[in-house]
């Protein structure tokens, strides 16, 4: 299990300290948004659901490094959501009316699935994560429908008889073990990209 290790609350605090919102309480919500090209925030209203300032969105690059393969690092994302948090809270301070103060009350995140990170003991990623457009595990596919056909785990795609997706983890696992062993050998943690955001917040 991934423990939070809080290196964006502070940053967070601070922001919201900083700002300057008036006086009369409006209770806020922080999205953030993890997409193949960006990740992005705003701020809601949480009492009308209607956004407080602008959202702010923040890209990062992808690799294709052969045909097939698709990469991100992790470690950009967390650096493009600490400026799309910053820039999203600016904002909605910009856009507060002189007689309101806001207060985050909850942060909410949503990101792409099926993008797998692989990650050591201190939780450093120890390879660019395999996003979710990775093919490159699709003999791994075969390989698991081969071994494991009849296998209960699989009925919840059609009803057993595959295909078993290369967007999915343990292919992507599987690869990743028989083709770069010294890598693996570090791995103490695999989790997707969500997971990741939620460990450094």
């Amino acid at each position: 299990m991934l423990r939070p290790s809080g290196f964006l609350l502070p940053l967070l605090l601070s922001l919201l300290i900083s700002l300057p919102f008036p006086s009369s309480p409006l209770p806020l919500v922080l999205s953030i948004d993890g997409g193949t090209e960006s990740i992005r925030a705003c701020v809601f209203d949480a009492s009308t659901g209607k956004p407080v300032g602008s959202p702010c969105a923040t890209p990062y690059n992808t690799s294709f490094p052969r045909p097939g393969w698709a990469t991100q690092s992790p470690t950009d994302w967390y650096e493009c959501m600490k400026a799309s948090v910053s820039g999203a809270l600016m904002s909605a301070s910009a856009a507060v009316q002189d007689d309101a103060k806001g207060h985050v009350e909850a942060v909410c995140v949503d990101t792409t699935c099926c993008s797998v990170c692989f990650l050591d003991e201190g939780f450093r990623p120890v390879e660019d994560c395999m996003l979710w457009m990775d093919s490159r595990s699709s003999e791994e596919c075969d390989e698991i429908m081969e071994r494991a056909k009849g296998d209960p785990a699989l009925e919840v795609n059609s009803g057993g008889e595959g295909p078993v997706s290369a967007e999915w983890m343990l292919p992507k696992c599987m690869w990743f073990k028989k083709n770069l062993p010294g890598a693996w050998a570090r791995v103490r943690r695999v989790c997707e990209y969500q997971d990741y955001v939620n460990f450094r917040l």
